[in-house]
């Protein structure tokens, strides 16, 4: 039997990158995603849930709050973007704190602990190669398709209708705005880091304030991502 799961989280991006995580274990099916606790109420009402992936910060009634409502409880998952709340989850016997943005492997760390708390089963992967595998992208050019993996990838670099596409083997330029194309790569190892540039995350050798490297390039860091491209560049 499948673990049936929950999320709750008023950000549709957040929802999407749990989603996406999930799809790698064939063990957990998504039975609802909610936007608020009133909803999520409404679902444990109907249907056993087993996992809950909760955000904290959410309209008329908190993530905290919700937890304190339930009179049976399944195994919670805390997602949030604010670690001050770490406390006062573990506080309610939550089984783990999820801190935004949330990588992969750190995702897969409290997917081994729910196994290993309510299953005989557990994960394991070599420690080499904790990385999922992704699908390759189908990348035109005007004479060519090329299939590239995208941990291949270095970075992107946005020239107006068109994007060029870095990596150690060549340099693709093709017709794509570059959200449009953010939005076919992992969430968990790219990162927008200027309004003409996205990066690899994984590839970054060294970064500062401004300017992040990548090989022998560097990548400037657009003054509003920088917030978000420091915490997430500073994160183990």
């Amino acid at each position: 039997m499948k673990t049936r799961c929950l999320i709750v989280d008023d950000e549709p991006l957040a929802i999407k990158l749990i989603r996406k995580h999930l799809e790698h274990f064939n063990q957990f099916e998504i039975i609802a995603e909610c936007e608020n606790a009133i909803d999520a109420s409404l679902v444990l009402q109907k249907h056993k849930i087993d996992l809950i992936f909760l955000d904290i910060q959410m309209p008329e009634i908190t993530g905290i709050d919700f937890i304190k409502s339930l009179h049976t409880k399944p195994e919670i998952i805390i997602t949030s973007a604010y670690k001050e709340y770490a406390i006062d989850g573990f506080d309610l016997d939550v089984l783990d704190f999820l801190l935004k943005p949330i990588t992969f492997n750190r995702f897969f760390k409290a997917i081994n602990k729910f196994l290993s708390k309510n299953t005989e089963t557990v994960l394991i992967v070599d420690e080499k190669n904790e990385k999922p595998e992704y699908k390759e992208l189908l990348i035109k050019d005007t004479n060519k398709t090329y299939k590239i993996n995208p941990t291949e990838i270095l970075y992107i670099e946005g020239m107006r209708e068109y994007i060029k596409v870095y990596t150690n083997q060549e340099n693709i330029i093709s017709k794509s705005s570059l959200t449009n194309f953010l939005n076919r790569l992992p969430e968990e190892i790219f990162v927008r880091v200027h309004k003409s540039f996205i990066i690899n995350k994984d590839k970054v050798r060294a970064f500062t304030a401004s300017t992040i490297e990548i090989g022998n390039k560097k990548v400037p860091i657009g003054r509003s991502y920088k917030i978000n491209t420091l915490e997430i560049l500073s994160q183990k």
